[in-house]
């Protein structure tokens, strides 16, 4: 009798599944200040725990597919209802279009850094994620990435602004990839942080193989609910909801990210919190000599800590031995020293700065 392991698909043997490891280290450990996985660190509103209990009551129910919420979402982009498709959070959405447009040995472009999910659900349906990397100055290598596409190239990621590099990327360098007729699918994960808050799902309507990626857990800080949302032609939607699963968002998921989309006044003290947040973790780095955060438009700040010569693990575990839990950028494709923070209260950004300063001024004899 052969081993059940064996009738497991070969692409799946040899994925390797997307590392959540420093969630359960955080979980495990409530007194850390947690600033590794851009969650936005200000609690959900009133307004938003209110519109859970009075859902909790009709937890006996199925949800449906949210309408009220898709046509809010689909009219704020200029859109529809029919424009909509929610996800149980962006990487059930990543996973539904992967699965959609990838069939084993299909080809996805995928410029690096970014979010290593893409590549993590690439692999699972057993496509091959063929990666380009940026250009020094962490802009995408435009020459690069249009040589990188054959004709087995089903599906090309663009994260804007981009995760961990904070920067977008230029319209007329996105006209060049659309125009090449193949599924685009371009991430807004930080949008609403920008500092001229510009979305391109307008575009859809024009170039309709480009599906836009939003979710309600970076701006709107409602991680934990696991909401997201694809804006994209509705012929693409209904193909779309042949691959998700029913009844994938919760009920109780659905009336926070209603709640949180109308409360405005929270979305702006977020917002407001972010932008300050950054802006000093951002030039209080680039104090240190050597030192290096570049400009970032989502709710986290790169750092190049080369300077330190330290692996940008060792870095990870000194943060954390002092109750501040970093991530560490050699998963995402960068070298030694790169760490990205998630921008926090004041008060925890403060104390980020000092305990690195620190850190740092030891190693250096400053």
């Amino acid at each position: 009798m052969k081993p059940a392991e064996d009738f497991i698909v070969p692409w799946v043997k040899a994925a390797e599944p997307y590392s959540d490891k420093h969630m359960d280290v955080a979980w495990e450990n409530p007194q850390i200040v947690r600033m590794m996985s851009n969650e936005n660190l200000l609690a959900p509103s009133e307004n938003v725990l209110e519109a859970i209990v009075e859902a909790a009551k009709l937890g006996n129910l199925y949800p449906g597919s949210g309408p009220q919420l898709r046509q809010k979402l689909g009219e704020a982009a200029g859109l529809t209802a029919d424009h909509v498709l929610l996800g149980t959070g962006s990487t059930d959405v990543i996973n539904t279009v992967v699965h959609t447009f990838v069939a084993p040995g299909d080809e996805v472009v995928i410029p690096v850094p970014t979010f290593p999910m893409y590549e993590a659900r690439v692999k699972v349906a057993g496509g091959i994620p063929v990666q380009v990397p940026m250009m020094s100055n962490f802009y995408w290598d435009m020459p690069a990435i249009l040589k990188a596409v054959t004709p087995k190239t089903k599906l090309i990621f663009i994260c804007s602004p981009n995760n961990p590099t904070g920067n977008q990327i230029k319209m007329e360098d996105l006209l060049k990839i659309l125009d090449l007729g193949i599924p685009t699918f371009f991430d807004e994960a930080y949008y609403e942080l920008e500092n001229n808050v510009a979305t391109r799902a307008s575009m859809i309507k024009k170039y309709p193989h480009m599906m836009v990626n939003r979710t309600f857990s970076k701006a709107f800080g409602l991680a934990g609910f696991r909401v997201g949302y694809l804006l994209c032609d509705p012929k693409f939607a209904t193909y779309f909801n042949r691959v998700r699963i029913p009844w994938n968002v919760s009920l109780i998921a659905i009336a926070a990210a209603l709640a949180g989309f109308e409360d405005t006044a929270d979305q702006e003290r977020k917002r407001k919190n972010v932008i300050e947040g950054r802006d000093y973790i951002y030039n209080e780095i680039n104090k240190i000599p050597g030192m290096r955060a570049f400009p970032s438009e989502g709710n986290f700040v790169l750092i190049d800590a080369s300077i330190l010569n330290k692996d940008s693990l060792e870095i990870r575990d000194y943060m954390s031995s002092k109750g501040i839990y970093i991530r560490p950028m050699s998963g995402h494709n960068m070298s030694r020293g790169f760490i990205r923070i998630t921008i926090g209260t004041p008060e925890q950004n403060q104390l980020f700065i000092q305990v690195f300063k620190e850190y740092a001024t030891k190693i250096l004899g400053l």
